[in-house]
């Protein structure tokens, strides 16, 4: 079973604290700018996004759906985010947010192995790392248009 170790990053014309909260805000399912291909729906073990709060994710990628639920396990604020996920794929995932130029470069590192049956016969002969990759450009587009209209 393949360990997927992939970095995305993107520049994204807004300041950091905007950046980070856009995404927060996107895991507490308070904005969807992240749809179609990807929901969240926070559990109810928390009021907010923070530290402790678990999150389900479904992903739409075709031919088929990806979910997990991500446990925040640190959050700095403005800075970074560090996640565990479990369910289709087990592992951990971590954003950072650096200002540039009075915008910000933000980075997302996700670590896991597949756990689905279906995920861990495929992973051999599909490159998981770049569909991930491919999801998460979309997001990063999808994110700076979201704040770009606010």
């Amino acid at each position: 079973m393949p360990k997927i170790d992939v970095t995305d990053e993107a520049v994204i014309n807004a300041p950091p604290m905007d950046v980070y909260k856009a995404v927060l805000d996107m895991y507490a399912g308070v904005t969807n700018w992240w749809m179609p291909d990807c929901e969240s729906k926070l559990r109810e073990n928390a009021p907010t996004c923070q530290e402790g709060a678990t999150v389900d994710l479904t992903v739409h990628t075709s031919p088929t759906k990806t979910k997990f639920s991500c446990k925040m396990t640190k959050i700095v604020e403005g800075k970074s985010i560090e996640e565990e996920f479990g369910g289709d794929y087990v592992g951990t995932g971590k954003w950072t947010f650096e200002p540039t130029n009075g915008k910000t470069k933000v980075q997302f590192r996700w670590v896991a192995n597949p756990k689905r049956l279906l995920f861990v016969c495929v992973s051999p002969f599909v490159n998981i790392g770049k569909r991930h990759s491919e999801v998460m450009q979309k997001g990063f587009k999808a994110l700076n248009s979201y704040l770009s209209k606010k």
